[in-house]
């Protein structure tokens, strides 16, 4: 799953209006601009499919708004419900919810007993993000978390 933020200093999430029009051409859709910093999850414009695809033809200078860097971050399907952005002065990281996927794992299991499913999923989890590993150092100014460099 791909995720869009901003990863600079400034202003925030901002979109040009270039991309904006040529979102708003492919989808039929108006966005607004200020609406879009607060969009977050699935359904968000952070993670359509379409505003991707422009960002990975067009570039990240030609999608970005003034005091802007939209780049893109991927994240493993298993956390497609499991993330958050954090913002720092506009500078902004995606943040994987691994502790959040792990609970609802164990729930899933405590509600339904089946432990082969809960087997797999824990697997998938971890796998994708290499919890064996030590993920008590984790860096944020390099936009680290559990293994993973998103800038």
């Amino acid at each position: 799953m791909k995720i869009l933020y901003n990863d600079c200093y400034g202003v925030g999430f901002s979109l040009s209006d270039a991309f904006i029009a040529e979102f708003e051409i492919r989808t039929g859709r108006k966005i607004h601009a200020q609406k879009v910093l607060f969009q977050r999850g699935i359904g968000s414009i952070r993670c359509d499919p379409i505003a991707i695809a422009i960002v990975e033809e067009k570039g990240s200078a030609w999608a970005s708004g003034p005091g802007s860097q939209i780049v893109i971050f991927e994240i493993a399907d298993v956390f497609e419900s499991y993330w958050e952005i954090e913002e720092n002065e506009g500078d902004e990281y995606v943040r994987v919810l691994v502790s959040e996927a792990l609970a609802d794992v164990l729930h899933t299991f405590i509600e339904t007993g089946d432990e082969a499913t809960m087997r797999k999923q824990y697997k998938a989890i971890t796998e994708s993000y290499n919890l064996k590993k030590d993920t008590t150092n984790l860096h944020s100014d390099v936009h680290t978390y559990f293994g993973v460099t998103s800038s």
